[in-house]
C-alpha cells in the first residue's frame, strides 16, 4: 500500500541520488590536464624575461619545471590540482624576494609572482646619524626602521628616472641630495609617492668615477616593516636650458697693450650721484669712452685688480664663467651668452701695474648684461653688491649708474 509517508521517503531518496550524481559530475569535469601559467614581474609591472625557471611543486615534490619566455611567463600542462610555485635563478650571486606561499589551483590556474631584489651590500655611513644601503635599477625589497631610512642609487646611463613606493599611510618617499651633502628636507616634487630625477650625460663618469649618487629617503612609522622601492628609467634625459649651446660674445675692436700714462691719477665714480652727473662719450678715433666729451678723462675698467665692492673680472674667471641667460617677458628662454672668452682676451692687454683697460663698447655691454643678470645693483636681489662694513645694504646707490662700480677714470 502506497501511503503519504512512503511517497515522502521516495522523494528524499531521489533528491539524495540526484545531489550525489551532481557532485560526481562536477568532480569529473575538474579532472584531466590544465595549463598552469606563472607570470614573473617586478612591482612596477614589468616582466622579468630571462634567467628564471619555474618549478611546479606538489606535496613537497617537484612535478614539473619550465623556463620563463620573453614575456616573463612559464606555462605547463599538468593534472588538475593544487601546486606551489618555486623560482630558480640562473644568477646565483643576486638574491631575490618574492611571496613563496603563492599557489596554483585548478580554478585559479594563472598567477603573478612579484619579484624584487634583496639588499645584500653593507651599509654606507653618511654621517654620525644615518647610514644608507645601495639599491639598483628595478625593484628592491627594503626592510624599514621607524623614522627615515636612506638608500643610495648610482645610475650607469643618462636618463629620466622615476622613484616610487606603494602608496600608504605609513610610508613616504623623498630625495635628499648626495652622500657628501645629505639634506634634511626633501628636495623633489613628490606626488602619489613618486618623484623623478633628470640624470644628464655630464652626471655619468667613466666607470663609477665622477658619477653622481643620489640619496633616497623613506620615512616609516612603527607600523611599516617593509616595502618595495621601485627605480625605473622612464625616458631619455629631459633637455633643459643648461643643455642649450652657448652664444660666445665676440669682441668688436682690435686690442692692443695699454699703459696708463704716469702723469694721470685714478679716481672713483660717486655711485650716489645723480644720473646726469657723469656723461660718457665714445671717441670713435680710439674706440674708448671718455668723461663729459670725447677728449675728456679716459674711463677705465678694473679687469685684473679687485675694486671696493667685488672681485675684478680676472678673479671671477679664475673661479667660474661670466655669462647671462636671456628670457622674454613671458619667461621663455631665448639664448645663453658667454663673455668669458672675450674677457680673457681683454685681460691679456691690461696695464700691468693697475690692471685696467679703457672702457669699450664690449666692456660696457658685458658689465651691464652680467650685472643685470645676477642683480648686482638690484637692492631686492640677493646678489646686491653695495653693502657697508656691517653687511647692511647701502640704500642710496643710484641704480642707473651703479654699473660704473667696476670702472674708474684717469685725469
Amino acid at each position: 500500500m502506497i501511503t503519504m509517508k512512503n511517497i515522502k521517503n521516495l522523494v528524499s531518496i531521489l533528491l539524495i541520488a540526484a545531489f550525489t550524481f551532481s557532485l560526481f559530475t562536477l568532480t569529473a569535469c575538474g579532472s584531466g590536464e590544465k595549463d598552469y601559467t606563472v607570470n614573473v614581474k617586478d612591482a612596477l609591472g614589468n616582466p622579468i624575461t630571462s634567467g628564471i625557471v619555474v618549478k611546479f611543486m606538489q606535496g613537497g615534490k617537484q612535478v614539473a619545471m619550465q623556463s620563463c619566455n620573453e614575456q616573463g611567463s612559464a606555462t605547463k600542462s599538468l593534472e588538475s590540482g593544487k601546486y606551489n610555485v618555486v623560482l630558480v635563478f640562473a644568477d646565483e650571486d643576486v638574491q631575490y624576494y618574492y611571496d613563496s606561499d603563492i599557489k596554483l589551483t585548478s580554478r585559479k590556474n594563472e598567477v603573478d609572482v612579484i619579484l624584487s631584489y634583496k639588499i645584500t651590500s653593507e651599509a654606507v655611513t653618511l654621517s654620525e646619524s644615518c647610514k644608507a644601503y645601495a639599491v639598483n635599477l628595478g625593484c628592491t625589497y627594503v626592510e624599514l626602521e621607524k623614522g627615515r631610512n636612506y638608500f643610495l642609487f648610482t645610475p650607469t646611463v643618462a636618463g629620466n628616472y622615476e622613484f616610487s613606493i606603494p602608496e600608504g599611510d605609513n610610508v613616504t618617499i623623498g630625495y635628499y641630495g648626495a652622500p657628501h651633502y645629505v639634506q634634511s628636507e626633501n628636495v623633489a616634487e613628490v606626488k602619489d609617492n613618486k618623484f623623478s630625477i633628470n640624470v644628464k650625460s655630464s652626471m655619468i663618469g667613466a666607470g663609477d668615477a665622477g658619477t653622481n649618487t643620489f640619496v633616497i629617503g623613506i620615512d616609516a612609522t612603527k607600523k611599516a616593516k617593509d616595502c618595495i622601492l621601485g627605480i625605473e628609467r622612464v625616458g631619455d634625459p629631459i633637455k633643459t636650458v643648461e643643455d642649450e649651446p652657448w652664444t660666445v660674445y665676440q669682441k668688436t675692436v682690435e686690442l692692443q697693450d695699454y699703459t696708463l700714462p704716469a702723469n694721470l691719477e685714478i679716481k672713483e665714480f660717486d655711485l650716489t650721484a645723480s644720473t646726469d652727473t657723469y656723461k660718457l662719450v665714445l671717441n670713435e678715433n680710439d674706440g674708448f669712452y671718455h668723461l663729459n666729451d670725447k677728449n675728456g678723462p679716459i674711463v677705465l675698467v678694473r679687469l685684473a685688480e679687485d675694486n671696493e665692492y667685488i672681485a675684478c673680472f680676472k678673479t671671477m674667471l679664475e673661479r667660474s664663467a661670466v655669462n647671462k641667460y636671456f628670457y622674454d617677458d613671458d619667461d621663455n628662454f631665448i639664448k645663453k651668452e658667454s663673455y668669458t672668452e672675450c674677457l680673457f682676451e681683454y685681460i691679456e692687454y691690461v696695464d700691468e701695474n693697475e690692471g685696467v683697460y679703457p672702457l669699450t663698447e664690449d666692456l660696457k655691454y658685458i658689465i651691464q648684461q652680467r650685472g643685470d643678470y645676477v642683480g648686482w645693483w638690484d637692492i631686492e636681489n640677493l646678489g646686491y653688491m653695495f653693502k657697508d662694513d656691517s653687511g647692511n645694504n647701502i640704500t642710496n646707490i643710484n641704480s642707473e649708474i651703479a654699473w660704473l662700480f667696476m670702472c674708474c677714470y684717469a685725469e
